[in-house]
């Protein structure tokens, strides 16, 4: 249901019920809320909802999802970061970056308003983050239609969906638990795994690879991909790789070479 949908129905939920002592305090309700949708419907139209964000990390995760879904709830678990959450629906109004750190990847991730606030918006944002994370209650309520939404943008990979709230006992699905953080390791680990991402470290010649930060490209890059990431100067010549994808260590490959998660690379310019 959409925000001008959300006004007629309490509209039309005031105009049924009959004023009187005993209604009071729910008209009080009825009023607050209806003056909140009212002034987010107006902000949008003076284009409030326009949303910018700037990319950044290694990776891009958008969360998205209906009112009450808790998205804000689930982001701050993932990033640590402190996103309003609120009682009502609406809480959040412009998409929020934070950064996730897992195993040395700096993954941001977008924290959205409720998908009825703006839904051709934050789908625009979805079509270019690297992944997208559906967050719903059990029993997914409204999840074919998200569903169909993210697809009919193009997203770049197959959306995650997970439950939240599992702690109220709602099954089935991937399941995680906003309130007591039940889920959330694994939860990031899906994530990480989804991206696709290799982690490479660099050696420079005579000396020790740096361990403290990766470069980080996608599953599949090749030392080309690496050097042009670099953006090194000159003529790259030939590489040396330690780790898995090699067959040796130190073996001598070439820009076609394709790496492996926890490589060790040498570039040497001509």
């Amino acid at each position: 249901m959409g925000v001008e949908e959300k006004i007629k129905a309490i509209e039309d939920e005031m105009a049924r019920t009959q004023y009187h002592k005993g209604t009071e305090h729910h008209f009080g309700k009825l009023k607050a809320k209806l003056a909140r949708l009212k002034k987010i419907v107006g902000q949008h139209r003076k284009g409030g909802a326009r949303f910018s964000v700037r990319k950044g990390g290694d990776a891009t995760v958008i969360l998205i999802g209906a009112a009450y879904a808790g998205k804000s709830s689930i982001f701050n678990r993932l990033t640590g970061a402190h996103s309003k959450v609120g009682d009502h629906p609406f809480t959040t109004q412009r998409i929020i970056p934070g950064i996730m750190d897992y195993k040395g990847v700096q993954i941001q991730v977008l924290d959205t308003p409720a998908l009825e606030l703006a839904e051709g918006e934050i789908l625009s944002f979805a079509s270019m983050a690297d992944l997208v994370v559906i967050v719903c209650e059990a029993p997914k309520r409204n999840l074919d239609r998200m569903l169909e939404g993210v697809r009919r943008v193009k997203v770049k990979e197959e959306p995650l969906v997970i439950i939240n709230k599992s702690d109220v006992g709602w099954g089935g699905g991937f399941c995680v638990s906003a309130l007591s953080g039940e889920g959330i390791g694994e939860l990031k680990e899906q994530i990480y795994r989804r991206l696709r991402l290799v982690r490479v470290y660099l050696k420079p010649r005579g000396g020790e690879a740096d361990r403290n930060r990766p470069l980080v490209v996608r599953e599949g890059s090749t030392v080309r991909d690496v050097w042009e990431k670099l953006r090194l100067r000159g003529e790259m010549g030939f590489a040396m790789v330690w780790g898995d994808s090699a067959k040796f260590p130190g073996q001598k490959v070439g820009a076609e070479h394709v790496l492996k998660d926890c490589d060790v690379i040498t570039i040497a310019v001509k």
